[in-house]
Parts: structure tokens; sequence; C-alpha cells
């Protein structure tokens, strides 16, 4: 598999990208960081983090699914690429 986007979940209102960032270089380069956000509360419980290489993604879902980030237990999976635009294309 080719999948360098990573799905982490569970993650503590508190996390930054800049936690992420220290985190994920520990396996390889990242190259972007989505931190997903309430539009209410501001919180986010889950983020995408995009490794430059498939190896290194498959190595970081190996390695830190189940690691503590600031005493959550984290929840990391490789996720295909977007086979669909975000937006549908105007006529």
């Amino acid at each position: 598999m080719n999948h360098k986007r990573l799905y982490v979940g569970d993650l503590p209102a508190e996390v930054t990208e800049e936690h992420l960032t220290e985190l994920f270089a520990e396996i390889g380069n990242v190259e972007s960081i989505n931190l997903v956000r309430s539009a209410r509360q501001g919180l986010h419980g889950f983020a995408f983090v995009e490794m430059s290489e498939p190896e290194a993604a498959r190595l970081a879902a190996q390695r830190l699914n189940g690691r503590t980030l600031c005493g959550s237990r984290l929840i990391v999976y490789t996720v295909p690429p977007r086979s669909r635009p975000r937006t549908a294309p105007r006529v």
C-alpha cells in the first residue's frame, strides 16, 4: 500500500500541531498536519498527518498506535488518499 496519510484519534484538547510534529518526526518527515476542530467548541479529537513516504506512515501507525500523549492513548492508522475532490467542480 502506498498510503502516506494517517488518522490520529483520541487526541486531548491541549494537543497542538507542534506536539504532533514532534511525535511523528521521530518516525520520518512530516509533510502536513490537519488538526480537526469543532466549530462550536473549538475542541479537536482527531487529526490527519501526512508523512513524506508510505513506509514512514506504515511505521508510524505500527509504533504510535496505542502510545500515550498528554494522558490519552492514541489511535493511529493509515488511510487511503482521497479519491474525489473535496468540492464539486463548477459547471
